[in-house]
């Protein structure tokens, strides 16, 4: 991947990471997940969890998708020290940004 380039992935159910490779940096800008939520997102940075949503986010549907939360206008970076952390195994959370450093 190079400086621009879209990133798009699925943290599936789970408890997994969002890490980019060493010297990579992605600003995260769109997050979502299925509106009943009981796993966590948050940042980690291998011993410390934040959550960023909590496992009860419930926001209105977008659309008129019943089953889909979105969270958007944000600005999550991350890198291979400090990234996206999903616990718990039951919900499968998207991501969508930009890579913006090699």
């Amino acid at each position: 991947m190079a400086i621009g380039d879209a990133v798009a992935a699925r943290i599936g159910t789970a408890a997994a990471n969002r890490q980019p490779s060493s010297g990579v940096e992605e600003i995260i800008r769109s997050v979502s997940c299925q509106a009943s939520t009981t796993d966590a997102l948050g940042q980690y940075d291998g011993t410390t969890v934040i959550n960023i949503y909590s496992g009860a986010t419930t926001t209105s549907s977008p659309g008129g998708a019943a089953n889909a939360v979105q969270h958007l206008k944000m600005s999550i970076m991350i890198t291979n020290s400090v990234y996206l952390r999903k616990v718990g195994s039951t919900d499968n959370w998207d991501v969508t940004g930009v890579q913006t450093n090699v």
